[in-house]
């Protein structure tokens, strides 16, 4: 009886740890990863923006700007071969399209680099997770599948 109540504790406290501590973590590095997804999908529509620029010798463009609460107002853009990226933290730096596709190449591949070590972190989130559940199959003495 005893032995019965030691065992169903420590399942308890094995569940907590789980539901806890390692699925919210789980949610958490999920969610980072997709903001890095994003940058990375940001970055990437820039480069062809700058790479169709070039190609096709756009130096003025008129554009829809969005001033916030999707009310947006018509922008000319007078000179095209500087443009203004953000790098990090509010900074925005003014580059020549050669430099600013040489920021976004090393840029994107920090961003690549970042995708790996979240996706290694959620990896390890989940083998606990499941080490945990087959822990406590076995405490529970359920056969394995």
């Amino acid at each position: 009886m005893e032995d019965r109540r030691m065992r169903e504790a420590k399942i308890r406290k094995f569940e907590d740890y789980v539901d806890r501590g390692l699925k919210p973590a789980l949610v958490e590095a999920i969610a980072q990863r997709d903001k890095v997804f994003q940058q990375q999908k940001m970055f990437s529509d820039l480069k062809k923006n700058i790479e169709n620029l070039e190609k096709n010798e756009i130096t003025s463009l008129k554009s829809m700007v969005n001033l916030g609460s999707e009310v947006y107002m018509q922008a000319q853009v007078p000179d095209t071969r500087h443009i203004f990226v953000d790098v990090g933290f509010g900074f925005h730096v003014e580059f020549t399209w050669s430099e600013a596709l040489n920021f976004i190449s090393v840029k994107e591949a920090w961003l690549e680099k970042q995708i790996e070590e979240h996706t290694k972190k959620i990896a390890t989130i989940k083998a606990q997770i499941k080490i945990i559940c087959e822990g406590i199959r076995e405490l529970l003495q359920i056969p394995a599948e």
